[in-house]
């Protein structure tokens, strides 16, 4: 952090990390494997909201292998909200 204090030009990373020393902040990184013991418990309340229609999502779904490839470069170039998904097979209809 001293070496940013005459620093002219912001550096790279986060900013105002330096706040964290000012402010006396306690960072902490969050991992999911951290909590797997929370999984069961997950699961039961994830499939009853589910099942009650409680949450949603929104999927961007390319129908057929033969998008493959569009749906991929999609993927870069940011045409895709929530996951990019490929359906294939022969009951491609929604």
């Amino acid at each position: 952090m001293i070496e940013q204090y005459n620093a002219t030009e912001p550096p790279p990373g986060p900013r105002n990390l330096i706040m964290v020393v000012g402010l006396s902040l306690t960072m902490r990184g969050f991992i999911v494997s951290n909590h797997f013991d929370m999984m069961p418990d997950f699961m039961r309340d994830m499939a009853t909201w589910i099942g009650a229609g409680k949450m949603k999502w929104r999927e961007t779904i390319a129908d057929g292998l033969e998008k493959a490839p569009e749906a991929f470069i999609g993927l870069f170039k940011g045409e895709n909200f929530g996951k990019m998904l490929v359906r294939v097979g022969p009951d491609k209809a929604v």
